[in-house]
């Protein structure tokens, strides 16, 4: 990106606004000119609330633009295909031309029978995704990007690819088949964390550095050498002999299962400041900072210090959290924006296209076909805190 076009500049006030001020100003009289924005979300049932969050975010961004031509129009896609379909040509119908949403991969299952409308999916998935869909999400492809730049810096050569045998199969698999970063091995290990333990002593060959250590052992105890028996000694204090033979270890999972392969890790004596460990999708989890085993671990990510001032604005305007990617939806409205007031006040998908790229508060990006590729920034965890290492 040689030139970044910065789709939003904020300046961070306090004030209070209604939840619902920015949605539907029944005073402002549309014209040729004005900016209609769809917006599909789910409004009600067991996502409502992420929905909602993210429906607050384009408002507070429509309150930051501070544009009276511009009116959102919320629908609710229940989040399911059907409904999302059907209010998806309820916004053909009413001559929308953009729309932020659906949030959910399973919701964009029949875009492609609406036409001339361009939604801005929040969704972090990238196949199969509709011809007239952009796939907003921070998705797994930026995310390696930024992890293969950042191996280069450090020179790390023999990394894993680690998932469980289960839901992330295929992307890791796709992962390896695009060859975005060159892996020394790729493993399977299984879902169930009873079994987890027993997957990564394989794949580590615990139970071979640790048979080294005792037949090295039983052999010094012959000599009465004194420098044999000071290596004794110090092998004495170990639980395995001889080093892995991988530098590092990319891992795509989350959760406590994330936690339960990272622990298997140091049980099987590969201790996390002689190995990298990096992993994805991850949001500063500070749960991370109470777990010996995720210290020091790396993951790409969005801009932390952007994301803490989103987070602040927003409690400050509606005196809850927000959902932990509503900045996305913040930055989707930026983007339209931008793209309309550059362009005479008309929307043209093209614009969106901008070959220089963005830069929203999330990330720098750059839309090309119908994915948004981000520049993230790596993170580790770090006596308690997230620390940036690579920008």
């Amino acid at each position: 990106m040689k030139k970044l076009i910065t789709i939003l500049i904020i300046a961070y006030l306090s004030f209070t606004i209604n939840s619902t001020l920015a949605a539907e100003d029944e005073r402002i009289i549309e014209n040729e000119n004005t900016l209609k924005v769809g917006v599909l979300l789910p409004l009600s049932g067991k996502f409502q609330d992420t929905g909602k969050s993210f429906l607050k975010a384009i408002q507070l961004a429509l309150y930051d633009i501070s544009n009276k031509n511009i009116k959102i129009y919320p629908k609710d896609s229940k989040a399911n295909s059907l409904d999302t379909y059907l209010s998806a040509k309820e916004f053909e119908e009413e001559g929308i031309k953009i729309v932020i949403g659906p949030i959910f991969y399973e919701s964009l299952e029949r875009l492609n029978e609406i036409n001339n409308v361009t939604f801005i999916s929040l969704t972090n998935r990238t196949d199969n995704i509709p011809k007239n869909t952009i796939a907003f999400g921070i998705n797994i492809e930026s995310q390696i990007d930024a992890l293969e730049k950042y191996f280069r810096e450090i020179k790390i050569s023999k990394t894993l690819l680690l998932s469980p045998n289960s839901e992330f199969v295929k992307q890791s698999e796709n992962i390896a088949k695009k060859d975005l970063l060159k892996f020394y091995r790729v493993y399977k290990y299984d879902a169930n964390p009873k079994k987890i333990t027993g997957d990564i002593e394989k794949i580590t060959k615990y139970r071979e550095r640790k048979q080294e250590l005792k037949i090295r052992i039983k052999k010094l105890e012959k000599s009465d050498e004194y420098k044999d028996q000071q290596e004794l000694k110090k092998l004495e204090q170990m639980h395995t002999l001889g080093k892995v033979n991988f530098d590092s270890v990319v891992i795509i999972d989350f959760g406590e299962r994330l936690k339960s392969v990272l622990s298997s890790f140091m049980f099987s004596d590969v201790p996390n400041d002689e190995v990298d460990f990096f992993t994805i999708n991850q949001w500063f989890d500070e749960t991370f900072f109470n777990e010996s085993a995720m210290q020091n671990l790396h993951f790409p990510s969005i801009d932390l210090n952007n994301l803490k001032k989103f987070n602040e604005k927003y409690f400050e305007t509606y005196s809850e959290k927000p959902n932990k990617v509503s900045i996305l939806a913040y930055d989707a409205l930026g983007l339209i924006y931008y793209c309309w007031i550059n362009n005479n006040s008309q929307f043209q998908k093209n614009q969106l296209f901008n070959k220089n790229g963005f830069k929203g508060l999330h990330a720098e990006f750059i839309i090309k076909e119908n994915l948004s590729k981000q520049k993230l920034k790596i993170y580790k965890i770090s006596k308690k805190k997230f620390k940036k290492v690579f920008n």
